[in-house]
């Protein structure tokens, strides 16, 4: 390579790790229905200390059968101002961004750096190495308000965590979400001090712009099949169907005193219609996602709860039949596309009988 790929490294070791703390955790709906193919979002990352990049995120045409999306940054104010630089991210093929897509850069199976107008793939151990730095902010994220930011509706998320390595740090911040913006996000703000409480940096990233590519959507575009005439749904559901089909959430929470023996459970009406869930007397089982993984639950009756479409259910008090379980805390478990999903925030440990 002609360029100094030392350099280019270093470059990619400041810039990636700001930009993948952009989208990485638990959050309480799919923010990512519009990351589509083509689909590309532009935001300005600004510092008090007058440096400023300009980060522009887009969802590529898929290589194999695996996602990609591709950032380019911009270096606008400050230390390595005037550079420009690419880099893509090559996802696996079975990657879900309405479950992963805050934690995509942790994902990556394959890199790509481009640089001064030179591209190099990056090789094993340096890409292990930028995964090892990308943040995680699985379990971190705390839902806080739904507010309007900058003309759209947004939910905002606080966070806080610690980031390891040689130079450890803590990161604190906020989350601006809006599921109609590619790669959902609309503002971060974040601060970053040392062991000792001393500011290392802070950021604030802000949308600019978002758009699709046409030919990239079109060229993805798959072909419209015959639609298959199915029968209509049933109104009326088992509560194990319905939560496994998708069509049943639970909004679970410990009741107060109980230590997780008990919980009070809120059903949630999925569909666009009226749905009559029925649930039977005894045990019933659920395999959810981490870290509940399964949920034991029993019930003294069976009963047939009604719920309009979207809405919620009055809750019902539920036993908690498992060695360990959800002890305290609250959280929302349902099923995507045949995948698990969980947000809230418990603590599992051993329940009394």
């Amino acid at each position: 390579m002609n360029f100094p790929r030392m350099r280019f490294l270093r470059l990619a070791c400041v810039l990636l790790p700001i930009a993948a703390s952009a989208w990485a955790g638990d959050l309480n709906k799919n923010y990512f229905g519009a990351t589509t193919a083509g689909a590309w979002s532009e935001y300005l990352l600004t510092s008090p200390d007058g440096s400023k990049s300009n980060f522009s995120y887009q969802r590529s045409a898929d290589n194999d059968g695996h996602p990609v999306v591709e950032l380019e940054v911009k270096v606008l104010a400050g230390p390595g101002k005037d550079s420009k630089s690419k880099t893509g991210y090559i996802l696996p093929r079975d990657f879900h961004f309405e479950r992963d897509g805050l934690n995509y850069g942790r994902f990556t199976e394959k890199m790509t750096m481009s640089y001064a107008g030179n591209e190099m793939a990056v090789d094993a151990t340096t890409l292990d190495a930028i995964k090892q730095g990308t943040k995680d902010f699985k379990g971190a994220l705390i839902f806080e308000a739904s507010e309007k930011i900058d003309g759209r509706a947004c939910d905002r998320y606080s966070y806080s965590l610690k980031i390891g390595g040689p130079n450890p740090t803590q990161e604190t911040g906020r989350l601006w979400m809006n599921p109609t913006v590619p790669f959902g996000m609309v503002r971060q703000s974040a601060r970053i001090t040392d062991p000792a409480g001393k500011l290392v940096t802070e950021f604030e990233m802000r949308l600019m712009d978002m758009g699709v590519n046409q030919a990239l959507a079109a060229a993805a575009a798959p072909r419209a099949p015959v639609p298959e005439k199915k029968p209509p749904a049933p109104s009326q559901v088992s509560l194990a169907d319905g939560f496994k089909a998708g069509r049943v959430g639970m909004d679970v929470e410990v009741v107060p005193g109980s230590s997780g023996r008990k919980l009070s459970l809120v059903l949630v009406n999925k569909t666009e219609a009226n749905l009559t869930v029925t649930v039977p007397a005894g045990e019933m089982q659920f395999e959810v996602d981490s870290p509940v993984n399964t949920l034991q639950i029993a019930t003294a009756k069976a009963a047939q709860i009604s719920i309009p479409a979207g809405e919620k259910a009055a809750p019902i008090v539920v036993e908690q039949h498992a060695a360990r379980g959800i002890a305290a805390g609250h959280c929302s478990l349902s099923v995507y596309e045949g995948t698990p999903l969980f947000s809230g925030s418990v603590t599992i440990s051993n329940v009394p009988k």
